[in-house]
């Protein structure tokens, strides 16, 4: 009888690390089947449905890049009400840290994630290298660390543990999905500390959705069904990512509560 609770203990450590697989190649075969299905339209979440921050980067007098008739704020702007609309439509919440040309500082785009209690934070740009390159493609940012602004509104957070963690997990799916729906070319995804990722109290990433100095890429920019494909690609990513943080929480509370068990006796 005195191995009983070490049985016991085993046993509920096997069921939650077998529930744990089972959900593993669960979200694999989300992924693999969202890639390809259409958003699901007013998507039910288990609760309150989640709430996404979506920032048009630049504005104002910033005008961000310019070249090839293309001025960076208003593309972006245009990308981020697409993926507004996207998200919209699959159930879930949208606030935009801009609708119109106004200029916000990087420090008071960020803080709408806090102050929302924003699940996920997405940046949109487009991106530049010297004239007469060539250079085309989408690329993500996430911040490997968080600012301590960050830290201090998401309690235990330590500024490179699982936040930042979300955050790389995040621009990955982001990332995949934006070009699987462009075909653009993946230019992969990338760990910068930039202001308005870090600030965010939340999993962000900064999405570059192509070169408007690339006289090929900046052609297919112009063209509003190749940008309702970036958005569509962006707001694919995540609800992939909010759905997998979603399936994952139970199964992760169940092993670390068999955890605390042992330590327990």
């Amino acid at each position: 009888m005195k191995f009983y609770p070490f049985i016991t203990l085993s046993l509920r450590t096997v069921v939650a690390f077998s529930a744990l697989a089972g959900s593993a190649f669960s979200l694999v075969w989300l992924e693999q089947r969202q890639a390809a299905a259409p958003l699901p339209s007013q998507r039910r979440w288990n609760e309150t449905s989640p709430l996404v921050v979506v920032d048009a980067g630049h504005g104002g007098h910033d005008g961000g890049a310019v070249a090839n008739g293309v001025i960076e704020k208003n593309m972006s702007l245009d990308i981020a009400k697409r993926v507004m609309k996207e998200l919209e439509a699959a159930g879930v919440r949208v606030v935009m840290t801009r609708s119109g040309d106004r200029f916000l500082s990087l420090d008071e785009r960020a803080a709408l994630a806090g102050e929302h209690g924003a699940d996920a934070f997405v940046s949109v740009h487009l991106n530049t290298e010297g004239e007469g390159n060539e250079a085309e493609g989408i690329e993500t940012y996430f911040a490997e660390s968080r600012a301590l602004s960050a830290r201090q509104l998401v309690p235990g957070g330590d500024g490179r543990g699982q936040r930042a963690g979300g955050s790389a997990e995040f621009a990955s799916r982001v990332q995949r999905l934006v070009c699987d729906a462009t075909g653009a070319e993946n230019r992969g995804v990338k760990a910068r500390d930039y202001a308005v990722v870090a600030r965010a109290a939340c999993p962000a990433v900064l999405v570059e959705c192509g070169f408007i100095t690339s006289a090929s890429e900046v052609v297919r920019l112009k063209e509003a069904g190749y940008r309702d494909k970036v958005a569509d690609g962006i707001a694919r990513g995540v609800v992939l990512f909010l759905q997998t943080q979603s399936a994952q929480a139970p199964v992760v509370a169940a092993v670390l509560k068999a955890d605390g068990g042992s330590r327990g006796r």
